[in-house]
């Protein structure tokens, strides 16, 4: 029997994870702006903040792969609103963010709700299967990577420009 959409890119695997990962998103970027009044933007900045503190802005800007000047204007309105530290690293002129008191009250009560949140997605789900899931997303995250490195290796050459020999093969 075949699968429900075989022979579309909604059949595909890849696809199906990539919807799931939209619904989970958005989903997500309203609940974080109902639950703790914190943007996209400000909940990664937690979230990365919570796992790795202290960090500088270039290493935030690296971990979180967005523009430093962005990241430079929620850094310093999350400093105003009492969310994070910024301080000046000793020995260097080099800044270190942190989660203050209160950024680290609330970063607790995220990773509830995250746990929670994955509970009431995999809830009724078979042990075993959840497992496999595991498993199998390991796998594929690895191809995955696998990819990503090996066109940042190719470095974005579009197979239609070299083709045409409109684009100047280095």
């Amino acid at each position: 029997t075949a699968e429900p959409g075989a022979g579309t890119l909604y059949g595909l695997v890849s696809m199906r994870m990539i919807r799931l990962f939209v619904m989970l998103r958005k989903s997500g970027i309203l609940a974080q702006r109902r639950q703790f009044g914190l943007s996209e933007t400000e909940w990664r900045i937690m979230t990365q903040l919570g796992e790795a503190a202290p960090l500088s802005l270039n290493g935030l800007a690296d971990m979180m792969l967005q523009d430093r000047g962005q990241l430079s204007r929620a850094v310093k309105s999350m400093v105003e609103s009492g969310l994070l530290t910024r301080e000046r690293k000793r020995g260097g002129p080099e800044i270190e963010i942190d989660l203050s008191d209160e950024g680290r009250t609330i970063y607790g009560l995220m990773v509830e709700w995250v746990h929670e949140r994955d509970r009431a997605l995999t809830a009724g789900i078979p042990r075993d299967d959840v497992t496999l899931v595991w498993r199998v997303l390991g796998t594929m995250m690895e191809r995955a990577q696998a990819m990503l490195d090996e066109e940042q290796r190719l470095g974005g050459r579009c197979w239609r420009y070299i083709i045409s020999g409109r684009w100047p093969i280095r």
